[in-house]
């Protein structure tokens, strides 16, 4: 696989800026008027550029780039089986979840997974460095909720927010992490929590201190439950730190609107 952060010359946290401001330099330099140039080179800096540039292509790059040792075709080596072999060793039943995650093997990964997901050896960052556990990461969460297993992948999104919050790992990508927690907590889960459970998840939620925009949307959300179930002091509260964190949030002032009505009522 070409490393592609290297024929642009940035690292691979680097910006879109900085991608874009390292691309336009190399593009100048082989410019055919400064008689230096090179068509290969500008052909690999075009690909590059291309694939960098747009974050989805991006992302599903850098996936690529974890560091497992795949089974080559007409290798006589099945790096799976040897793995496979190995399971009594925490480290091999990781890599072998990382393995088959990139392999089309999610069912055979999430069952790995959760024999280790809740022990100490189980946590990947030992093995992997951290980006890259958290990438394997939240692409176990992704799975969980294609399966409509929306809890168990909040409970893998809100450890890898935490995770974030304390030492950053995901770069660039953090913002689709915090696109995917917010539509995961305020999307999926209400389809399947009751209101009570629903409530005590957005509070917890919140904790994660995710980002000042998904807190917002979740004290929203939790003042709308409370109005519902008559609770409209709490309400009251929610919806004031919604406000603070973001006073232009849409749909604020019909919501005070209400509260307001049903307090007065019930005075």
């Amino acid at each position: 696989m070409k490393d592609l952060y290297a024929i642009l010359g940035v690292h691979p946290e680097a910006t879109q800026k900085e991608i874009k401001s390292s691309f336009r330099a190399k593009a100048k330099a082989w410019h055919p008027d400064t008689g230096a140039s090179d068509d290969e080179a500008m052909r690999l800096a075009l690909e590059a550029y291309r694939i960098l540039s747009d974050a989805q292509s991006r992302r599903e790059y850098d996936r690529g780039r974890l560091r497992i040792v795949p089974h080559a075709n007409g290798s006589t080596f099945d790096y799976r089986e040897w793995l496979l072999d190995r399971l009594d060793n925490p480290e091999y039943v990781a890599k072998l979840v990382f393995y088959d995650l990139l392999h089309e093997r999610e069912d055979e990964a999430l069952s790995l997974y959760e024999k280790i997901r809740d022990t100490d050896d189980g946590r990947l960052e030992r093995y992997f460095e951290r980006p890259e556990a958290m990438d394997a990461e939240f692409c176990i969460a992704e799975e969980y909720a294609a399966r409509g297993r929306f809890v168990d992948a909040y409970r893998v999104m809100k450890r890898l927010i935490v995770m974030e919050q304390s030492s950053p790992g995901f770069g660039y990508f953090y913002d689709v992490v915090l696109a995917r927690f917010k539509h995961l907590v305020l999307e999926d889960l209400s389809r399947v929590l009751e209101p009570e459970a629903m409530l005590e998840t957005l509070t917890e939620a919140v904790s994660a201190r995710s980002s000042a925009e998904n807190d917002a949307h979740f004290q929203r959300r939790r003042a709308e439950i409370l109005l519902r179930l008559g609770r409209a002091m709490e309400a009251k509260s929610a919806l004031d730190k919604a406000a603070a964190l973001s006073p232009r949030m849409p749909g604020l002032k019909v919501l005070a609107m209400k509260v307001s009505t049903i307090s007065a009522k019930a005075e």
